[in-house]
């Protein structure tokens, strides 16, 4: 008779050895990412001249230039909303000014679409912030957990929408239109059974150990709208900067950015740089053109150094004020 000790050794071992797997799984998919996008951008670099590159700068004309940054306070201003949104979700807004949700949530999403590793980068700054105001590490963690949930819920929303309202007039995504609808309305469904679920009583579900208590209905719509107006805000800037014929049809566009952005999420590089100009690229079949290089450059300058110049400003601001503050409670203690 064999030990039932060796049966429960041997029962334990296949996920022991499934989770030293999957502990490479991201890193290795990084790699993979940052190759193939050094790969593609080295190609697209050896087949045109930085004279070529500058005189597409040049001729871009001064109303796309408006318009992306335009584009670029509308989705700041969506990543605006996400603390807000999230605390009322969690019901904690006692000890957090509406100014500090908002410039709050601004500062630390910047900074996780920027600098890479968001938990680290975005996380970080948002404790700092909150933690001025004695706010603990398990709230902070809870709006971690709403501005993931936030930023995914958009996408899908407005990947769905496309999908569904994708005139045929257009190349689909997938081989054929009626995949393309049907993906569309399943993402829908799905999103739309989500709030539904939320609506009937108060939900939680559980992080690493840790209980997060989920947006009633209302609130979780207004998350999707949110991370919507984000991802579009997003999309618009880059759009009114590459020329007219570079993108063939919105639902693709829309794909083909989504899917850029997560790729760039995915390696973890600073603002997904050069892993998402490689799947913009590829995916719209737009390498080797100055014209196209050109708009990726103003795109990375105005849609990220633009914005995490001014959240470094604020977050100076924020922690000025509060050391100035903590002096004086000092000096009036003494």
């Amino acid at each position: 008779m064999s030990d039932p000790t060796d049966d429960d050794t041997s029962a334990g071992a296949p996920p022991g050895r499934i989770a030293r797997v999957l502990k490479w799984v991201g890193p290795a998919i990084a790699v993979v990412l940052i190759a193939g996008a050094v790969w593609v951008l080295w190609d697209m670099a050896t087949k045109m001249s930085l004279a070529d590159i500058h005189a597409a700068l040049v001729a871009l004309p001064a109303h796309r230039f408006a318009l992306a940054f335009a584009f670029t306070f509308c989705g700041l201003a969506a990543l605006a909303t996400y603390d807000l949104l999230a605390l009322h979700a969690l019901n904690y807004t006692s000890s957090i000014s509406l100014t500090r949700a908002v410039f709050g949530g601004l500062i630390a999403n910047v900074f996780a679409n920027t600098l890479g590793f968001p938990l680290l980068s975005g996380g970080g700054a948002r404790y700092r912030i909150y933690s001025m105001v004695g706010v603990s590490f398990s709230v902070v963690a809870r709006l971690i957990v709403m501005s993931w949930l936030t930023m995914w819920s958009g996408i899908l929303f407005v990947l769905g929408l496309a999908l569904t309202l994708e005139p045929t007039t257009q190349y689909p995504v997938f081989p054929h239109h009626y995949i393309d609808r049907l993906v569309g309305l399943v993402v829908l469904v799905a999103l739309t059974g989500f709030i539904v679920w939320l609506a009937k009583k108060r939900r939680a579900i559980r992080v690493s150990g840790m209980v997060v208590r989920m947006p009633k209905a209302k609130p979780a719509f207004l998350m999707v709208l949110a991370g919507a107006i984000d991802l579009l805000a997003a999309c618009g800037t880059l759009y009114v900067l590459l020329p007219p014929d570079a993108v063939p049809d919105t639902a693709r566009y829309l794909v083909t950015y989504s899917l850029a952005f997560l790729a760039g999420m995915a390696a973890n590089t600073p603002g997904g740089v050069g892993v998402f100009e490689a799947t913009v690229v590829t995916g719209l079949g737009i390498a080797h053109r100055p014209d196209v290089a050109a708009a990726l450059i103003l795109f990375r300058v105005i849609y990220f150094v633009v914005p995490l110049i001014f959240a470094l400003v604020l977050l100076a601001f924020f922690e000025g004020r509060h050391r100035l503050a903590v002096r004086r409670a000092r000096r009036e203690e003494v």
